[in-house]
């Protein structure tokens, strides 16, 4: 699940590449004891973060929220996961991080240093456009890691069940029964997109979003990202038959599949998977017992 909304970005600030940063750097530089090389900087063309490599070899996460919106459990998901998720989930190691006030531009900045994943991320974006040609072994690797990522337990939440009904309420009305059963919820990271998942070596990347959500969640959410991509999503699919299933898995895709017919109606134009989205949640529904 996509972090909390921060509210409209001061201005500037939801594309980090464009923004005038020195004193920001300076901070980060200063605070972590960390130089940071410029010229390897990735930046989120929309939520308002970078990432820089450092002269350690290690890798530095920049972010900011407003200042009266801070979502403590979002903020830190990345230093609560180095306590709290086995190794037997692969991701990078959480080294340190710092936090500072910038009443200029009413934001809380945060400067996070990991070390550095051994293979890029699969895309810029959580879709992907093409097929990014995953090995077998890629594939058993992270239905390993989710199997293990979801035999955690913790307070923290990656999805809202009241979330998912007002959604799925929304966009195929309010006969459809979103009840999902106490034993069909479990640990996921919460944002499994190709932009959080590196190859052809595997590591799940970005933790702010990872706590308790309905089973298949995370798979669901990588078939919604693949639904460009035919193959991949139908490979997502048999990969990860037995959470996606389950009566809580169909109501995961359900409601990706809202997702994607609500922003069809906020653009005023399909996006691209809209097609494979409409087709998907027509047979969603014939599932889950709903007649029009």
């Amino acid at each position: 699940m996509p972090p909390p909304d921060t509210g409209t970005p001061p201005r500037g600030l939801d594309d980090l590449s464009a923004a005038d940063l020195d004193d920001v750097l300076h901070q980060a530089r200063t605070r972590l004891g960390r130089h940071l090389v410029g010229a390897a900087a990735h930046y989120g063309r929309a939520n308002g973060t970078a990432g820089f490599r450092t002269d350690a070899g290690t890798w530095v996460r920049l972010s900011w929220r407003h200042s009266t919106r801070l979502d403590p459990s979002a903020w830190i998901g990345t230093e609560a996961a180095a306590a709290a998720i086995s190794d037997r989930v692969p991701r990078p190691r959480w080294i340190a991080a710092a936090t500072w006030s910038d009443p200029d531009r009413q934001v809380v900045w945060r400067a996070e240093e990991t070390t550095l994943a051994p293979a890029p991320a699969l895309s810029d974006t959580g879709e992907i456009t093409t097929d990014p040609q995953l090995a077998p072994g890629w594939w058993h690797g992270l239905a390993t890691a989710l199997e293990a990522l979801a035999a955690h337990t913790t307070d923290r939440t990656a999805l809202e069940p009241g979330h998912l009904t007002r959604r799925i309420h929304e966009v195929y009305g309010t006969r459809i029964d979103t009840r999902i059963p106490a034993d069909e919820w479990a640990c996921a990271h919460g944002d499994l997109g190709y932009a959080n998942l590196t190859g052809p070596e595997l590591m799940l990347l970005d933790w702010e979003s990872w706590g308790m959500a309905p089973t298949g969640w995370d798979a669901a959410c990588l078939w919604s990202a693949s639904l460009r991509v035919p193959p991949i999503a139908n490979e997502v699919l048999r990969r990860f038959a037995g959470p996606l299933s389950t009566r809580s898995g169909r109501l995961c895709r359900l409601l990706l599949c809202a997702n994607v017919a609500r922003a069809t109606r906020r653009l005023g134009r399909e996006p691209p998977a809209t097609g494979a989205a409409a087709a998907a949640a027509e047979a969603l529904l014939a599932d889950l017992g709903h007649t029009p």
